[in-house]
């Protein structure tokens, strides 16, 4: 009897990783081989074989961009960001993709920042990243940011390209788990977008905090969501109908949503158990079981 309960759980949560197997893995991948007019006729028109993604609006509309993801510290890019940057990545969309980090998550001790420093190089390589700049700012809850500084730090690091759209990205107002360090990227990022963005034709989008049931449902929410729009999808083909489900509170017609699929979420847990293998303590495991982070991103532009 004292194991029922948590059998059940476990049966739960399985069936729902198997639906969202289905959902944004098998599924899509099957039917490209029907709708892709390349992978059916087996002849390519680029040395890339066509990635599939899962995104709202389709096509996404970050493209022949400089995207910044400005975090705070090593392991941020995986554990919060890891669908966006994955996706933004791809080679279809001609993007350059780059990592800031603020610090180098050394609040235990000193010597830790060069460890996670290096973690952080070695997981961006994993995610596909190859341009990372580590500042030195200080790690912790207790840890005060001022706004001048960092946006004088964006304005030394965000190099915008003449012709090219600037796209940064980075926390909420929430700061995902409401830290102080993600909190003063938000404020500073956004203080550094009213001055400069409008003379640099920069881009703001921030990823959405969400409740706790929301941050841990994995793919439960997920399965509901992609299952009405592969519905939706379907019936309109026949008919003038749509359906629309989101478990987030109503978002601007600007925000964005990108879903991981099985080999992106399998990227994402290289680029943490492997990449950031300093931070793999128990308690890791279980965020990378139950977070929805690790397969959705909700971006808002601001």
């Amino acid at each position: 009897m004292i194991f029922t309960i948590p059998r059940a759980i476990f049966r739960f949560f399985a069936l729902s990783f198997i639906i969202w197997l289905v959902l944004t893995t098998i599924l899509p991948q099957t039917t490209m081989k029907y709708s892709n007019n390349q992978v059916r006729t087996n002849k390519f028109r680029r040395s890339q074989y066509p990635y599939n993604s899962i995104t709202s609006p389709t096509p996404l509309p970050i493209a022949n961009s400089s995207v910044y993801f400005i975090i705070a510290h090593p392991d941020d890019e995986v554990m919060f960001f890891s669908p966006s940057v994955v996706e933004i990545s791809k080679s279809k969309y001609n993007n350059s993709v780059k990592l800031v980090c603020f610090s180098r998550g050394d609040a235990v001790d000193e010597s830790m920042g060069r460890i996670r420093r290096n973690e952080l190089y070695d997981s961006a390589r994993i995610l596909g990243v190859q341009d990372v700049t580590v500042l030195n700012y200080p790690d912790g809850m207790n840890e005060t940011w001022a706004l001048s500084d960092i946006r004088q730090s964006l304005k030394e690091n965000v190099k915008p390209v003449e012709g090219k759209p600037t796209v940064l990205i980075t926390f909420d107002e929430g700061g995902v788990s409401s830290h102080a360090n993600h909190i003063a990227l938000y404020h500073g990022t956004k203080s550094y977008f009213k001055r400069n963005g409008n003379a640099t034709s920069t881009r703001l989008l921030v990823l959405k905090s969400v409740n706790f049931w929301e941050k841990y449902s994995f793919t439960l929410l997920t399965d509901v969501e992609l299952f009405v729009d592969h519905l939706s999808s379907f019936i309109s083909k026949v008919v003038n109908f749509n359906i629309n489900v989101s478990f987030f509170t109503a978002a601007p017609s600007s925000s964005i949503k990108i879903y991981s699929d099985l080999n992106m979420l399998s990227v994402s847990y290289a680029a943490m158990c492997y990449g950031h293998f300093s931070q793999m303590v128990w308690f890791r495991y279980g965020w990378l079981l139950l977070s929805r982070y690790l397969t959705f991103n909700h971006l808002i532009e601001l």
